[in-house]
């Protein structure tokens, strides 16, 4: 073949490579386009997140955090996520019913706040994965086969209250020295209580205290269990924090004041309110936490595989102004101690 005719040929090659390499690269822009048209139509998913507890959410009090909590892992209201609330009207009796009504509505994941919401959804569903908020002896209830592997479809954050009393005791015990009774405020029905109450009673001896207990299943008992404990040397008081004894916090701090009482709480909130003394895990730890289990699941974990977790700080708040009010001096390797004192 000439010369010429070698270069025609070679040329057509070259114009017939350049038209398909430029219907490869239109065709590949046409499909792009329309991907991203198409992803444009798709709107996010929406999850529904089941929100079960005794009361009305509080926005920005305890558990009402979650919400804060969600938003930061980017889930925002109404837009990829939605709580569907649903309370037992401040009556645990109810929250079989609460349950029942989330089951029906096939939320993607429930929200117990605390161990009795918890323990009402186990019971009205196998299916729906529930994550638990500051659960309280949740092995020992039976809410769960064990912190490292729940099991189920039940996992959450629990607060380790119940191992911590005998601590919380003996920090008492440093502003009280001569202590030697200890009474105990505490719902029945709350199911953490029996793991508190063992816990107590397994310590009092090398304590050397002499425990009471002041159980009290209705707000309107509270008038009557205290006119009972009027005038008796209780020494001073422990609360077990549920929801019924939380509410009810002014109520046992205006009656122990009155009968000059030490007092002795699990959390931040009650000491801030007057309690002399709190010492537990911080309810902002507890709500990420949950938060991010939350996350976890909706990502497609398995809620019995997700360990139980524990919180990892404990706090020490001391609220001077009713030391001085009950003529207590808290020493000062103690002050220093405290994470948070209240003047």
């Amino acid at each position: 073949m000439s010369g010429p005719r070698i270069r025609r040929a070679a040329g057509a090659r070259m114009a017939w490579l350049r038209q398909v390499a430029a219907k490869g690269v239109l065709a590949l822009l046409a499909l792009c386009l329309g991907t991203s048209a198409l992803a444009a139509d798709v709107a996010p998913r929406v999850f529904r997140v089941g929100y079960l507890s005794i009361n009305r959410p509080i926005v920005g009090w305890s558990s009402g955090l979650i919400y804060a909590e969600m938003a930061r892992l980017g889930y925002v209201e109404g837009r990829n996520i939605v709580f569907e609330v649903r309370h037992a009207g401040g009556d645990p009796v109810r929250l079989p019913e609460a349950a029942a009504e989330l089951v029906k509505l096939k939320v993607d994941v429930i929200y117990a706040s605390t161990i009795p919401a918890a323990m009402a959804a186990k019971v009205a569903t196998a299916e729906i994965p529930i994550v638990g908020w500051a659960l309280h002896g949740a092995v020992q209830s039976g809410l769960v086969s064990s912190l490292r592997r729940p099991g189920g479809n039940i996992t959450g954050v629990e607060s380790l209250a119940p191992e911590i009393d005998p601590k919380r005791i003996q920090l008492l015990k440093l502003i009280v020295p001569g202590l030697d009774r200890l009474a105990v405020i505490f719902d029945p029905a709350d199911h953490g209580t029996p793991a508190h109450l063992k816990s107590i009673a397994d310590a009092q001896q090398s304590l050397g205290l002499t425990t009471s207990n002041l159980p009290v299943s209705k707000a309107t008992q509270f008038d009557s269990v205290f006119a009972a404990a009027s005038g008796k040397n209780l020494g001073a008081v422990l609360t077990l924090t549920g929801n019924l004894t939380a509410l009810a916090w002014p109520r046992i701090h205006d009656f122990t004041m009155a009968q000059r009482l030490p007092t002795l709480c699990e959390f931040r909130f009650m000491a801030q309110a007057g309690c002399l003394l709190s010492y537990g895990p911080t309810l902002d730890e507890m709500t990420k936490r949950t938060a991010a289990q939350i996350d976890k699941i909706l990502r497609g974990a398995a809620p019995g595989d997700l360990p139980v977790e524990q919180p990892t700080r404990i706090e020490l708040v001391i609220n001077l102004k009713t030391a001085r009010a009950l003529g207590l001096t808290v020493p000062q390797e103690l002050l220093l101690r405290a994470d948070d004192v209240i003047e």
